[in-house]
């Protein structure tokens, strides 16, 4: 297994990744030497690797993240990521073939700043005009404390939102089966947040059901803080439908995000909606 501190000194990370090449990639001279396999398990190690020296441009080469709608607002969460992110190591435990295309699965194990505790994540690894990259897409990894506050489903705490801090809003969009969409990034002001929306299935009056989680996009992962489930039909032009959201943080947290997700796997759902704080 080949382990990065991701946020350890300049100096480390210089001596740490070239032998992870060294001892991983014996004798290697170029690329046409390597197989598919080893080229994605070097591009995870590029990878993480460049996370750890700080070098957010280097590390945007070696991945496909699609939670970003422009490489401008990829470079800046990561930067910001540097001292945000959840997680002080990442272990390689494996890359392997994925049976089911021509990709492969990246299996990493990581570890939590806070309390040493360890999430396991696996992720695709694809190959892009002729590279081969790790593929982003919004897994998600939540801690032991986050899991307990969803099972309590502790989230009676009313924010009136004409009383309150606007904070931000998600807009307009229709979510397909499995997928997700994430509002603004925002800050907030306390360990619980309200958020007013519509949902509806287009064409229908049926109820709907979708999941609202509050989320930090770190650099494997969206790590998922506090969730809800709302079920309903919200007639886009009447009553927006209202929650609230607690997370599993001392303090407030800042530099996250609201993710909106459908479960469903038979139908769309069109959402919309803002999000407020005391």
């Amino acid at each position: 297994m080949t382990s990065f501190n991701f946020f350890g000194k300049m100096k480390r990370a210089l001596v740490v990744v070239p032998l992870v090449f060294l001892s991983a990639f014996p004798g290697l001279s170029n690329a046409e030497s390597t197989t598919s396999l080893e080229l994605a398990k070097q591009s995870v190690s590029n990878y993480i690797g460049a996370v750890q020296s700080g070098n957010v441009t280097e590390a945007i080469k070696w991945v496909v993240d699609t939670r970003f709608s422009s490489e401008q607002e990829q470079i800046e969460q990561y930067k910001e990521s540097l001292t945000t992110d959840p997680f002080a190591n990442a272990t390689i435990e494996s890359v392997v073939p994925n049976f089911s295309d021509s990709s492969f699965i990246a299996n990493l194990e990581l570890t939590r700043k806070e309390n040493g505790e360890i999430n396991k994540i696996s992720l695709p690894v694809v190959e892009r005009d002729g590279t081969w990259k790790l593929f982003l897409n919004g897994q998600e990894t939540r801690s032991t404390a986050a899991q307990k506050l969803f099972n309590t489903q502790n989230n009676k705490r009313l924010i009136a939102p004409l009383a309150s801090t606007f904070l931000g809003s998600y807009e307009d969009s229709t979510v397909s089966q499995g997928n997700s969409i994430y509002s603004n990034k925002f800050d907030m002001t306390e360990t619980v947040l309200g958020i007013t929306g519509w949902q509806q299935v287009p064409g229908l009056t049926s109820d709907s059901t979708m999941r609202y989680s509050v989320v930090y996009k770190g650099f494997l992962s969206d790590d998922t803080i506090g969730e809800i489930f709302h079920t309903g039909f919200n007639n886009w032009n009447g009553n927006a439908f209202y929650e609230t959201i607690s997370v599993a943080s001392a303090h407030a947290p800042q530099g996250v995000y609201l993710k909106v997700s459908n479960p469903s796997v038979s139908h769309w759902v069109r959402v919309r909606g803002h999000i407020y704080g005391n």
